[in-house]
């Protein structure tokens, strides 16, 4: 699969094994539908949740962000007081090959020749849930749509059904990742999104069989400072696999509780069924 590499991030530019939202939809007859009122109900679920995890794995996200000192990392010092620093000291992390510039600024001038390292080899021993790069990326992904439901302007996109599709496609593997389910089944997406969205989707044998790939998410659904005001989306612009079946035990249990909590107090006195037994 061709690839090219941009720091740490591999943006593909095939998807000969990943999936891709297409695959979702047999036909483009079936996705005319898909607007804005076929995203409403999970993001709803998705502020919720958000809001629901925030207050723990936010403070988790701040390594993964390369938001700590990196003098506090190489060294274990830093010649400003927590006070005066713009970067957080409060880590147990350590690495002392690890490049200023890379961390700092998420690019190096010397690229491949750089003496230093332009990767984390470790996860600070504080946190408990979010372990790996995948899980991560899974939690950027999730405060995206968090901000698109807040933060969307529909007049400033001109690709908005294309748009609707990638973001309902990237809920649809976020909640079949953190959520309760059954094997076999995908009444929790049927649960937790809008149906009549889900309907418009490929039959249940070939929808099982695309979620056990890696997904290619749009690169810019990973940018922490996207202006909702602009242009910001483009149907071909750089995508980014994600492997939402390799995420760390302790992530998905901590999640499982939060959606079945947002059943329990939003959608069973509604009338709603567990998606799980």
């Amino acid at each position: 699969m061709a690839s090219k590499k941009m720091g740490d991030i591999i943006i593909n530019s095939s998807n000969s094994i990943s999936s891709e939202t297409s695959k979702y939809y047999t036909n483009g007859k079936e996705t005319n539908g898909i607007d804005f009122t076929c995203l409403e109900k999970g993001l709803l679920l998705f502020i919720y949740v958000y809001g629901a995890s925030e207050s723990v794995l936010a403070k988790e996200m701040l390594f993964w962000d390369h938001r700590f000192c990196v003098d506090m990392i190489t060294t274990g010092k830093c010649s400003k007081p927590s006070n005066q620093c713009r970067f957080e000291h409060q880590t147990s992390y350590r690495q002392t090959d690890l490049c200023p510039k890379w961390y700092t600024n998420s690019r190096c001038t010397f690229g491949d020749k750089c003496e230093d390292s332009h990767r984390l080899e470790g996860v600070p021993n504080e946190n408990r849930y979010i372990r790996t790069e995948t899980d991560a990326h899974v939690f950027t992904l999730l405060r995206f749509i968090r901000d698109f439901a807040v933060h969307y302007i529909e007049s400033a996109n001109l690709n908005q059904q294309e748009l609707y599709k990638d973001v309902l496609v990237v809920m649809v593997h976020l909640v079949d990742a953190l959520s309760r389910k059954n094997p076999g089944s995908i009444e929790h997406l049927h649960l937790f999104l809008e149906e009549s969205a889900m309907h418009r989707m490929i039959p249940k044998e070939n929808f099982l069989s695309e979620l056990e790939k890696p997904f290619s998410v749009p690169q810019v659904f990973f940018d922490l400072h996207l202006n909702y005001s602009a242009a910001w989306y483009r149907p071909t612009g750089n995508k980014r696999d994600v492997n939402f079946n390799a995420l760390s035990p302790a992530l998905v249990t901590y999640f499982n509780r939060i959606f079945v909590e947002y059943y329990l107090g939003r959608l069973k006195s509604r009338g709603a069924k567990p998606a799980w037994s």
